[in-house]
């Protein structure tokens, strides 16, 4: 996945016939205790997570972190058996593991001094909870020099590091076709956001690096460019200045982060709605455009031109499409990531429309 700076980007493969663009609300954000507000975003509040919020900040540096089981039962990563005893008694289930977080999180922060670096590119990285590791994916047939000497000191991180091979490098998600458009590329709506009066459509920062000017498959105009982060992040914005266009967020009512584990569904204008299960976050994706950190990675299928498209629990808006791993969703090794909704609700100062 790349956010590639000369990239194009379409609309979203929820616009009608009539150019209704009915987008999912995305947008990531920490869990937290309770729902709150982060800038001008309101976070969704997930129980299970605020439970598991609570024990790791009882636990300090003996806990690992958390996941939901694929029972949908909160398990909760810890170091000792006195640590074990305390999740129990909390209400969720203890699992002993070797490596507590703080030297995952320092081994990851160790990886990514070399993020976009060239022995990185096709590379990405990140703690994985239920492996109790950062778990490194490198595409099956990467094996040149610089790729070697990075695997050669990940692999001097010890054991909290696992080196995992995969179909093929992270790209980014865009191609052709119908959605939004811009030139002749495609790319899909996240959701629809607004800001002092105006409406804005979200979608991936390697689409709106495309191109400025926005139309739906049906050829009405949306708008402009407002905004475009990527590499770095990947989010962008598009303001809509066609006052007879009519939006609508299809029953998203707020962001948040819901727990490892948690079942969720893509939507894109390739590939349409698809399922899966959030596997990570904080992932680092080196595409060859540089390097995204902070990614959601899942098991949900996406496929070219469904860029920008949206990443949804219930109700809940949580991410936007950015790249994959593999162009077979089928795979061992595929993973799908996205960005963080949030982010790029928080820098234009926006909310969910």
């Amino acid at each position: 996945m790349n956010r590639g700076s000369h990239l194009k980007r379409v609309v979203p493969p929820l616009l009608s016939a009539a150019a209704l663009i009915t987008l999912p609300a995305f947008g990531t954000a920490p869990a937290s205790a309770q729902t709150h507000s982060a800038g001008t975003v309101r976070l969704a509040h997930f129980p299970q997570q605020t439970l598991a919020d609570q024990i790791t900040h009882r636990l300090g540096a003996r806990h690992a972190g958390s996941y939901l089981d694929r029972a949908g039962t909160l398990v909760v990563n810890v170091t000792s058996r006195d640590a074990a005893r305390q999740v129990e008694a909390s209400g969720a289930r203890a699992r002993v593991v070797e490596h507590g977080i703080r030297p995952l999180n320092d081994a990851k922060a160790r990886l990514d001094r070399f993020a976009g670096t060239r022995g990185a590119v096709g590379l990405s990285w990140g703690v994985d909870v239920v492996s109790n590791a950062v778990v490194v994916r490198v595409p099956q047939n990467d094996n040149d020099a610089a790729t070697r000497a990075f695997l050669d000191r990940a692999r001097a991180l010890g054991d909290t590091v696992q080196i995992k091979r995969v179909g093929a490098a992270a790209r980014v998600v865009l191609s052709p076709g119908e959605a939004i458009l811009t030139g002749g590329s495609r790319c899909s709506v996240s959701a629809i956001a607004v800001g002092g009066g105006t409406t804005y459509v979200v979608t991936a920062g390697h689409c709106t690096n495309a191109g400025a000017s926005w139309k739906t498959s049906g050829g009405q105009t949306v708008g402009t460019r407002q905004a475009s982060s990527f590499p770095g992040n990947d989010y962008g914005t598009i303001r809509v200045t066609n006052s007879s266009l009519q939006t609508s967020n299809a029953g998203l009512t707020q962001v948040g982060r819901p727990p490892v584990g948690s079942q969720i569904q893509k939507k894109g204008s390739t590939t349409g709605t698809t399922s899966g299960t959030i596997r990570a976050y904080d992932q680092t994706v080196n595409y060859p455009q540089g390097a995204v950190t902070g990614l959601i990675s899942t098991s949900a299928c996406a496929q070219p031109g469904d860029s920008g498209g949206s990443l949804q629990t219930g109700n809940t808006a949580v991410g936007i499409t950015s790249g994959i791993s593999d162009s077979s969703c089928g795979g061992s090794g595929f993973e799908s990531y996205f960005q963080p909704v949030d982010e790029a609700l928080q820098s234009q100062n926006l909310t969910l429309k």
